[in-house]
């Protein structure tokens, strides 16, 4: 009996706590206050936008002698913009590892486990240039390194040099 008037109590006591936590507004529980919303107009200036980024896939094999760079062009087939990985373009990275192990991209906080059968997939999408490093975690080493280049910086890239090449034409011609 009295088990019963426990757990018909404890029954009226969570609908209470669930309607008392359904009326309460979202924005007070997230820190916000319920004060009324002030606009105010500002002179509108005019930001660079970030550039329109491509959808890049590439496939790398580490663990040997050398340390694999993803730069520079990274189209398949080769076309009259191939440009080189540039801010903006997400990268869909696919790593083999010669031997079994445990690979990070400690820039983006991403871990994944690769062997010469099994790849790591990491998916990046870089926001500023830099190099960014994907190591080993045991022995803490570098596997291979990704150099993510401004717009700008890629366009040049990707610019020919004209001189040059006229000079070897005439020089075999």
């Amino acid at each position: 009996m009295a088990a019963r008037r426990l757990l018909i109590v404890m029954l009226v006591l969570l609908g209470l706590s669930t309607l008392a936590a359904a009326l309460v507004p979202q924005h007070s529980l997230r820190g916000g206050t319920t004060t009324s919303q002030v606009t105010t107009t500002q002179p509108t200036t005019t930001t660079a936008l970030p550039p329109a980024g491509r959808s890049l896939s590439v496939e790398i094999v580490v663990g040997g002698k050398k340390v694999p760079v993803v730069a520079g062009p990274l189209c398949k087939a080769r076309k009259p913009r191939c440009e080189p990985l540039h801010v903006g373009d997400q990268l869909s990275l696919e790593v083999l590892s010669k031997k079994h192990g445990e690979l990070e991209i400690p820039a983006f906080g991403l871990i994944g486990v690769a062997s010469a059968n099994s790849p790591a997939f990491f998916q990046l999408l870089p926001r500023e240039p830099a190099t960014i490093g994907v190591l080993f975690t045991t022995p803490r080493r570098v596997a291979a390194r990704i150099e993510v280049l401004s717009a700008e910086a890629s366009a040049k890239a990707i610019e020919k040099p004209k001189g040059k090449k006229k000079k070897k034409a005439a020089k075999k011609g």
